[in-house]
């Protein structure tokens, strides 16, 4: 992020942080209990074994760590900006979709908050990554 106020960075550093929790919180969940989450979702459809899923949990924390470690240096983390953007986009877009068609059959409270916190992490981090391009502030 280019030259940014004390206060655009302050509201980067919530993002980075807001984004670091919920990724890790789900991040954890898929990891270490996949099943929990899947019977949260009362969805028909879970597999037998959620073993296969504990990969995308790994993801998550990953992303988490790198979107918190970005709060110490928000100067140099555009790509990191636009990457976690793009992410979050394609993700409410998918669970969107899949609740739509009727693909998704299980609580929807579950999906629509899942939908709408991914969507509102996605117009945040898209407006943070206008701001690292916008430059200095005069």
């Amino acid at each position: 992020m280019a030259k940014a106020t004390h206060s655009d960075s302050d509201v980067a550093r919530i993002i980075f942080y807001v984004a670091a929790i919920l990724m890790a919180l789900y991040g954890l969940g898929l990891l270490l209990f996949p099943q929990i989450l899947f019977n949260l979702s009362n969805d028909p459809g879970v597999p037998g074994n959620p073993g296969w899923v504990r990969w995308a949990g790994g993801l998550l924390l990953g992303n988490a760590v790198a979107a918190w470690l970005a709060t110490n240096n928000l100067q140099s983390q555009r790509p990191l900006v636009v990457g976690l953007a793009t992410a979050f986009t394609l993700i409410a877009l998918a669970l969107l979709y899949s609740s739509l068609v009727g693909d998704y059959r299980g609580a929807p409270l579950w999906s629509w908050l899942l939908i709408l916190g991914n969507a509102a992490l996605a117009a945040a981090t898209w407006w943070l990554s206008t701001q690292s391009r916008a430059g200095p502030k005069t």
